[in-house]
């Protein structure tokens, strides 16, 4: 079979033609740095880069998450250990209030810090977070949690429910505590008993175990709570740790699959220009043959 010069021509140009393109596809992927330019570079690498994307999507939402919990955890732990304080302040009082000895002018001292000790109770009780809602009204976060209404009456407004937060696959933890389960009817107590001290004269050891036992419970809601936040928030540091180090695994193993290596790169960019070049002499040299020139 004659194969004309026509023939060869064109061979060569396609040759070129398909040498030019690979050129052309790898100064693209030099300049982006990314070795998969289309899904059909690698099909296998683009699914399993799919995946990682995703992952990597989801670790990032789940470390927002955390960090946002470990943020309003702290703020509760904050609120709720100033509750301690002045719980254990108050039954301090109560122990004191129970002296015979005490007369109603000694009373009278403990009535107006006590009021003042309530007020507070109260305050850290409706506690907001850096947006304005409340920290221990369940659900109802843009309610107080605990009013006085009418004058001497505490009333808790908020709910019970407690808030799971997703900070990693399959796991939840509690964004939240609730105004009664830390105090109960703490508050309620405080104000009653501050009305005996000042009505009443005499013998209150009645009035004195009933308040010492609504502040020992309310010490001990508030104290295993903190410990309860405590764990919370060590939970909360050490998945926000593992989700770094999966963050730095999955964007290496994203990198292996789509960057590019630049040494590898520039070897072949060097073979591809002597094979283009070798090709266009080639193809000069084709087109001085002619039948003529060998007579």
């Amino acid at each position: 079979m004659r194969v004309s010069t026509g023939q060869i021509q064109r061979v060569m140009i396609q040759s070129m033609e398909q040498s030019g393109g690979d050129y052309g596809k790898l100064l693209q992927q030099m300049a982006t740095g990314n070795r998969l330019l289309k899904p059909s570079d690698d099909p296998l690498a683009t699914v399993r880069l799919q995946g990682i994307d995703k992952e990597l999507s989801a670790l990032s939402q789940y470390e927002k998450n955390a960090e946002q919990v470990k943020s309003r955890l702290g703020q509760e732990e904050t609120q709720i250990d100033a509750m301690k304080d002045t719980l254990l302040r108050l039954r301090d009082m109560t122990v004191q209030a129970g002296n015979g000895a005490y007369s109603q002018a000694d009373r009278q001292a403990l009535i107006q810090e006590m009021e003042s000790l309530k007020d507070t109770l109260l305050s850290l009780a409706n506690g907001r977070n850096e947006e304005g809602h409340y920290l221990f009204s369940g659900s109802k976060t843009d309610t107080p949690a605990i009013v006085e209404d009418p004058p001497g009456t505490f009333t808790y407004q908020g709910d019970d429910y407690q808030r799971q937060v997703a900070i990693a696959n399959g796991v939840t933890i509690a964004a939240n505590d609730s105004a009664e389960k830390l105090l109960g009817t703490a508050l309620q107590e405080v104000h009653d008993f501050i009305n005996v001290l000042e009505t009443e004269a005499g013998d209150i050891s009645t009035q004195v175990g009933k308040m010492l036992t609504a502040m020992d419970t309310g010490i001990g809601n508030v104290t295993r709570t903190l410990t309860d936040l405590g764990g919370r928030i060590n939970g909360l540091e050490q998945v926000v740790a593992a989700h770094g180090e999966m963050q730095v695994f999955g964007q290496g193993l994203h990198n292996d699959l789509s960057a590019l290596d630049y040494g590898e790169a520039a070897m072949n960019m060097q073979q591809m220009l002597l094979a283009l070049q070798s090709t266009q002499q080639a193809y000069v040299n084709v087109n001085k043959l002619s039948l003529f020139t060998q007579i």
